[in-house]
């Protein structure tokens, strides 16, 4: 495994007292906003969340909803305009230049098209190993291609055979064994993986989930996985962190979450989860709710109060005057609800 120089934390190095002893990944009070010329784009607002180390911690939610942008931030693409990302007691918001390039080995991303993430003019070989060349390995050509051979083994490609080919000659799945094997290369602690399986077919998502799984343990990740298919989370994850419109909404245990689900919202998501039997709701034996309204209001307006007030068929005065903090209700169950589903279980 990579271990970061001692001088990484240096001067930025936050105190650790309100992070739990065993998270890998701490995102505190993260909030994300783009600039343009129709106003400012609220795409995360005061996020905050831990990943225990070796755990796999899920992000869910409509398309919008900011998993992508939180996930970008995790590794300060862009940075975030305020709050900490803190790997193990590093705080990446905190370092520039050489030191964030030095820390970006212990934290990496897959990207969610496996065929656009990837240079078509170069060969796998060298997109693999740009990221040891731009990081500088003792050993230097011998060790590289050594690392490369490896990590392309790894996720299941002969460097032999796929090293000297572009992505065009692959297969959609392939490119994002290529891009895995890219991210693996630098043995990161912490591996964001941005809809890894959104654009394969079925039959080829169930192998990537294989994988990652296999990587994981393989070289001892923890994850993060974002998705907006709540049947693929519910196999891969450990834990999910329900986010609607830049905000998270409900956080808990895998099982805890699509058992007793208690936002109205994340209860919305599982009823509208297709599967072969109906839906997640019908085959978790849980209750279905509707929407009081299909549109997704506007990150660049978005409602008072609490921010799924507009499609929320429980909403009341209150929840437009205040917004909801998130709140524990039972351990490791957390929501940010004013009337949430549980309160009478």
């Amino acid at each position: 495994m990579t271990v970061s120089p001692p001088d990484l934390a240096g001067p930025a190095a936050t105190e650790t007292a309100d992070r739990p002893a065993d998270a890998k990944l701490v995102v505190d009070a993260v909030t994300v906003e783009y600039h343009t010329r129709k106003g400012t784009v609220h795409a995360v607002t005061d996020v905050s969340l831990d990943v225990p180390r070796g755990s796999t911690l899920a992000l869910v939610g409509e398309s919008g909803c900011g998993k992508s942008s939180l996930g970008r931030a995790m590794l300060q693409l862009p940075r975030p305009s305020s709050g900490r990302v803190m790997v193990d007691d590093t705080d990446l918001c905190a370092l520039s230049g050489s030191s964030l390039k030095e820390a970006r080995k212990r934290i990496q991303m897959v990207f969610q098209d496996p065929i656009s993430s990837l240079n078509p003019r170069r060969r796998v070989r060298d997109i693999v190993a740009e990221g040891l060349e731009i990081q500088g390995v003792d050993g230097g050509r011998e060790e590289i291609r050594r690392r490369v051979d490896a990590a392309l083994e790894a996720v299941g490609l002969d460097p032999a055979h796929a090293g000297d080919r572009r992505p065009s000659e692959f297969s959609g799945g392939q490119c994002q064994r290529i891009a895995l094997a890219r991210a693996l290369v630098l043995e990161p602690e912490v591996l964001v993986c941005d809809e890894p399986v959104s654009a394969l077919d079925v039959s080829v998502q169930a192998q990537i989930l294989n994988l990652l799984e296999e990587m994981k343990e393989r070289y001892h990740l923890t994850m993060v996985f974002i998705s907006h298919d709540l049947s693929v989370v519910h196999n891969i994850a450990d834990r999910v962190a329900v986010m609607y419109l830049g905000m998270v909404c409900e956080v808990a245990d895998t099982e805890t979450l699509y058992r007793a689900p208690a936002h109205p919202y994340t209860m919305l998501l599982i009823s509208s989860a297709p599967t072969l039997g109906g839906t997640l709701a019908d085959t978790l034996g849980e209750d279905s709710i509707t929407a009081t309204s299909s549109e997704l209001p506007s990150p660049l307006n978005p409602p008072s109060g609490c921010r799924f007030r507009t499609r929320c068929p429980r909403a009341t005065e209150l929840c437009a005057a205040e917004r909801p903090p998130l709140t524990t209700i039972t351990p490791g169950h957390q929501v940010a609800c004013h009337h949430p589903l549980q309160e009478n279980r």
